[in-house]
């Protein structure tokens, strides 16, 4: 893959990420790290992050960039209590 390539999925990945917490549990996040999984087994890209001004309610989450969608959305006790006091039930699919 090249890494203009690389870069433009690293993007969109990250776009999707913050609307997809946005728009489900209204929370403002930072993405921190983002790694393209091996090829030639995912079409995924792997992040990290946390809420806006709470760095203890950090969150995995990764993008299928084939498919165009979110795949796994991992959290802290501390975002999963965030979620929680949202309204919100973080394991509603």
């Amino acid at each position: 893959m090249k890494e203009s390539e690389k870069q433009a999925y690293f993007k969109e990945a990250e776009a999707e990420a913050v609307k997809y917490l946005k728009n489900k549990y209204e929370l403002d996040v930072v993405i921190t790290n983002k790694e393209l999984l091996p090829e030639m087994a995912l079409d995924s890209i792997a992040m990290e992050g946390h809420v806006v001004e709470h760095e203890d309610q950090e969150f995995t989450i990764s993008y299928d960039y084939e498919d165009k969608k979110i795949k796994n959305f991992g959290m802290s006790p501390a975002i999963k209590e965030a979620i929680i006091a949202n309204g919100y039930d973080p394991f509603n699919k």
